[in-house]
């Protein structure tokens, strides 16, 4: 188990760095609707046979410099939601060391996960941006084959924007939880 999380983790994170297109991978919509928002896909990624991830952008925002983002990860295999949970919480325990905004939670229900968070960077030792994301972790089926499906919610704020979101975290924390949790999406992996 305990090889299975760190390749998820090493994955997860060389997706993240590595990926330069914009390729559709598979077909959840677009633009996806969430929390009264629409997303229109911006980044994508498939670094590997199996495990596909997309990002998605209200109108005008991109990848480098976002306020709001919604995300959809695919990745076939044995990992559990559990243990993609556990893997976030442990990087983000990693984080709290360096970073003093960093605060997280996990949640559960009937196998299902949420890790909800705050994140921060600093120049100069100035705080230039705070993120709050929510990543929801279940299984799925998507034709014969099982999936770990991530989708997840991320609010940045860079500036004098940061107090403001710091603030209204908590307002809207149970609304958006609802929001992804009920949020039902049909895959087609191309």
């Amino acid at each position: 188990m305990k090889k299975v999380l760190i390749s998820f983790i090493v994955i997860f994170c060389s997706t993240i760095l590595n990926a330069q297109t914009m390729t559709s991978y598979f077909n959840a919509g677009n633009p996806i609707e969430v929390d009264g928002k629409e997303f229109y896909l911006g980044w994508s990624s498939n670094p590997q046979e199996g495990y596909y991830l997309q990002e998605y952008f209200p109108k005008g925002e991109a990848p480098e410099h976002y306020n709001d983002m919604f995300t959809v990860s695919l990745f076939e295999g044995s990992v559990t939601p559990e243990i993609a949970a556990q893997a976030k919480a442990n990087e983000l325990a990693t984080r709290k060391e360096s970073d003093k905004i960093c605060n997280y939670r996990v949640l559960n229900k009937d196998g299902e996960y949420i890790v909800d968070f705050v994140v921060s960077d600093m120049s100069s030792g100035q705080l230039t941006t705070v993120e709050w994301d929510l990543h929801y972790y279940k299984s799925v089926k998507i034709g014969d084959k099982n999936y770990l499906l991530l989708m997840f919610l991320s609010q940045r704020a860079y500036g004098d924007d940061i107090i403001p979101l710091l603030k209204h975290i908590p307002d809207n924390i149970d609304r958006r939880i609802n929001a992804l949790t009920k949020k039902k999406l049909k895959i087609e992996i191309f």
